[in-house]
C-alpha cells in the first residue's frame, strides 16, 4: 500500500482491488542490493582529480543496458559511484534498475563521496597519498581565509556566492554553524560564516569530514588501507566511513577490525599466491577472511548476468560461509552500509514494497527471476521480455536484425509499393543497348548460354 509492505504471512490479504500475483510455486525475495558500482553511467571517471563538486546523476543513463540487466538478475536496489581513477570523486547516488529519468529511478541522493587511496593510472602511491592529503589542507586553508575574512569586513565570499546565483536568504544559506567534526584540526569561528557563501566547490568536503556525507574509499592494497584510514581519522569521517576493497588489500584485515568500518569486497574473491621459492600456490577466500575477524562486509557483482549478486553468494556457501550469512551480504548488510536498512534488504512491514518471485533457490543457477514488484507495481514479467525471447527461444523481434532484414523475410513495410527496376530505361525509337560478351582479357569470350538443367533438391525416400 503507498508502495510499501504492509505485512508478511501465509494468510495475509491485499486489498479488494489490488492486482494479485498468485504463484504458490515461486518463492519471494526482497532482491539483492549492490553496495558500489561504476557501471551505468557515460564515463565512470573524470579528467579532474579533485572533484567533490561532481554528482553522478548527471552521468547516469538511464537507458544503459546495465539497469536492464540488473533488473532481469533481481538486483533491485543500486549505489552507483565514481570510477577508481581520480583523487577525490563525486557524489554517488543510490537508484533502482527502472525509470526513464532520473527522477524516476531515484532511491537517494548523495549516497557518499568516492575517494582513491590506491594509485590511479599513471601516478606512482606517493603522488597519490600527497594528493589526498593536499585536498583536506585545502579545505582546512580555505575556511580559514573565510573565518579571517569576516574579521577583516571583506564580502568577497557573499559577493562571489550572489554572482553564481545562490538564494542566501533561505534559511540553510543564510545561518552560519561552528565547526563540527572529529577531525584533529579546528576551524575557530567558522559559526560567523553563512553556510551559503561556502564555495560549491569546497562544500561537500565539509560535509564529509563533519559527518553528513558518507566516504566511499577505494583500497587495492594493504598499505592503501593504512592511508585510507590515516586520512579519515585525521578528518573525523572514520565513523562514517566504507573501504573498497582490490588485491591484497584483504591483507590489512586486522587494522581493518581494530578501526570497526565496514568493506565492500571485490569480485574476485579469490586470490592465489605463489611462494617465489617453493613455487606452492595458496588460495585464499577473501570472505571467510574477514568473517573470522567479524568484519561486515558487502558482496560486489562481478557483472550484471552471470556473475552477479546471486553467484557471489553461492561462492561464499561453497567455500562454508553460512548461508543466512551469505544472503545477508548481498542483502541486507548493504542495505545498512548504505543507510537504507528500514527500507530495503528483506521482507518486512513497513519497508518499500520490492519483491522478486523467482522460479527457485535464489543461489541455484538454474532459477530465474519471473516477476518484479518495485514500490508495488509490476515492472518485470520474464514471459514478455522481449530480449530474453531472442536468447532462450530465438526469436528475434521486428527492427532488430542487423541489415534491416525482417523475421518474416518481409520487405520494409514502409515501402509497400512495386518494385523499381534498375535496368537502363531507353526512350521511344532508341535501340537498347545490346549485351557485349564477357572478355576476360586473355583473348576469351563467353560463349552463348545454351539452356541447362534446373538443379534438383534430394529427396529423402523411406527405406525398408
Amino acid at each position: 500500500e503507498d508502495g510499501k509492505i504492509t505485512g508478511v504471512a501465509a494468510d495475509a490479504k491485499a486489498a479488494w482491488d489490488a492486482e494479485v500475483l498468485d504463484h504458490p510455486e515461486l518463492v519471494a525475495f526482497p532482491g539483492w542490493v549492490e553496495a558500489h558500482s561504476n557501471r551505468g553511467m557515460d564515463r565512470p571517471n573524470e579528467n579532474v582529480p579533485v572533484a567533490p563538486f561532481l554528482d553522478v546523476r548527471d552521468s547516469i543513463d538511464p537507458i544503459s543496458f546495465y539497469f536492464e540487466d540488473s533488473l532481469r538478475a533481481g538486483v533491485l536496489t543500486i549505489n552507483v559511484q565514481q570510477g577508481n581513477a581520480c583523487v577525490i570523486g563525486g557524489q554517488g547516488m543510490v537508484v533502482k534498475p527502472f525509470g526513464l529519468t532520473i527522477e524516476q529511478m531515484l532511491v537517494k541522493q548523495g549516497s557518499g563521496l568516492k575517494l582513491v587511496a590506491g594509485a590511479r593510472p599513471g601516478r606512482s602511491r606517493a603522488t597519490q597519498a600527497q594528493e589526498l592529503r593536499k585536498a583536506f589542507l585545502d579545505l582546512r586553508q580555505y575556511l580559514e581565509k573565510l573565518v579571517q575574512d569576516k574579521k577583516d569586513g571583506k564580502d568577497y565570499a557573499r559577493r562571489e556566492a550572489l554572482y553564481q546565483g545562490k538564494d542566501l536568504e533561505k534559511e540553510e544559506n543564510k545561518n552560519g554553524r561552528a565547526f563540527d567534526s572529529k577531525a584533529t584540526w579546528k576551524v575557530p569561528g567558522l559559526e560567523m560564516i553563512p553556510r551559503g557563501e561556502i564555495d560549491d566547490q569546497k562544500e561537500p568536503l565539509l560535509r564529509l569530514v563533519e559527518g553528513k556525507l558518507p566516504a566511499f574509499i577505494y583500497c587495492d592494497s594493504g598499505s592503501a588501507v593504512s592511508l585510507a584510514l590515516e586520512v579519515a581519522r585525521t578528518n573525523g569521517f572514520l565513523a562514517n566511513t566504507v573501504l573498497v576493497l582490490e588485491g591484497d588489500s584483504w591483507k590489512a584485515a586486522d587494522a581493518i577490525a581494530e578501526a570497526g568500518v565496514p568493506v565492500v569486497l571485490s569480485p574476485n574473491m579469490t586470490r592465489v599466491e605463489r611462494d617465489p621459492l617453493t613455487g606452492k600456490e595458496t588460495e585464499t577466500f577473501v570472505p571467510k577472511v574477514f568473517h573470522d575477524k567479524k568484519v561486515r562486509y558487502a558482496l560486489q557483482s562481478q557483472n550484471p548476468s552471470a556473475q552477479s549478486l546471486w553467484f557471489q553468494a553461492a561462492q561464499c556457501v561453497a567455500n562454508g560461509i553460512e548461508r543466512k550469512e551469505a544472503l545477508e551480504a548481498a542483502t541486507r548488510t548493504p542495505a545498512e552500509i548504505l543507510r537504507l536498512g528500514k527500507r530495503v534488504g528483506s521482507l518486512e512491514a513497513g519497508k518499500d514494497g520490492n519483491v522478486v518471485l523467482m522460479s527457485g533457490d535464489p543461489l541455484s543457477v538454474t532459477s530465474t527471476v519471473q516477476y518484479v514488484v518495485l514500490a508495488g507495481n509490476l515492472v518485470y514479467d520474464r514471459s514478455k521480455d522481449v530480449r530474453m525471447k531472442h536468447l532462450m527461444n530465438g526469436v528475434e523481434p521486428n527492427n532488430t536484425s542487423p541489415g534491416g532484414a525482417f523475421v518474416d523475410g518481409s520487405s520494409d513495410p514502409c515501402h509497400d509499393g512495386p518494385k523499381v527496376d534498375d535496368k537502363p530505361k531507353t526512350d521511344k525509337g532508341e535501340k537498347a543497348p545490346e549485351e557485349k560478351p564477357h572478355d576476360d582479357h586473355d583473348g576469351h569470350k563467353d560463349e552463348p548460354k545454351k539452356d541447362e538443367p534446373k538443379p534438383v533438391a534430394p529427396v529423402a525416400t523411406k527405406q525398408a
